[in-house]
């Protein structure tokens, strides 16, 4: 991992100062502002998004019983996850509202928005932008051993036209496969450390992997043309 490591240092040392100007995820504010009485400062939608998280975050611990509605917000409408039951978030926060996630990483573009908005101080959301950017982002500029993060389902064409040539090449180069246990804590890791040693939030390395990988999928029929 740690050459997975130093690739993500190298790669985010020369594009973390873009990232105000490239991440692009946006949520209506007057909504939040009625549903939560929050103001959500900031002239980009990169500080309108730490804005959000840290509401988010100071509302979690202080108001309990607004657990399941800040995890049906930042799941089904700020992320657009439109498919879980409410039994399966009430699991997801009740795991969460206990100090952990949950034991594998099915369901984790849910769970972890979950966990990310409880505490974005120890939590980062991995979806499928954050694992094809990772997995590209070593085909192309990895040097050594390469780690496997799992392809989830997304709703982005351009992503899913790459995957199968991605999964056939990780195959044929004998990536190391990482467990579905160890996926999130593997996750955190990487970005604990990368954001250490670059002085930022363990989030915007996050949000750099979200905003680029529509970019790691033009690198990368670039470098493997079909």
């Amino acid at each position: 991992m740690h050459s997975l490591e130093n690739t993500l240092l190298s790669y985010a040392t020369q594009h973390l100062p873009s990232l105000p100007q490239i991440y692009t995820w946006k949520f209506n504010t007057a909504l939040v502002r009625h549903s939560f009485e929050w103001e959500i400062g900031g002239s980009n939608w990169y500080e309108k998004t730490h804005a959000l998280k840290r509401n988010a975050s100071r509302n979690w611990g202080a108001a309990p019983e607004q657990r399941m509605a800040l995890a049906d917000y930042a799941v089904r409408v700020w992320g657009g996850v439109k498919r879980n039951a409410p039994a399966t978030m009430q699991g997801y926060v009740q795991t969460v509202s206990q100090g952990q996630v949950p034991p594998n990483h099915k369901g984790i573009a849910s769970w972890s928005k979950v966990a990310a908005f409880s505490n974005p101080n120890e939590h980062a959301i991995f979806d499928a932008r954050v694992s094809f950017s990772l997995n590209v982002l070593q085909m192309i500029h990895g040097d050594e051993q390469r780690w496997w993060f799992p392809h989830l389902a997304g709703r982005n064409t351009q992503l899913n036209a790459c995957w199968p040539r991605l999964k056939t090449l990780a195959r044929q180069q004998h990536w190391l496969r990482i467990a579905t246990t160890d996926v999130y804590s593997t996750y955190i890791g990487l970005l604990v450390n990368v954001s250490r040693k670059l002085n930022v939030e363990i989030g915007d390395v996050e949000m750099l992997l979200f905003s680029k990988a529509e970019d790691f999928a033009l690198a990368f029929n670039e470098a493997y043309p079909t």
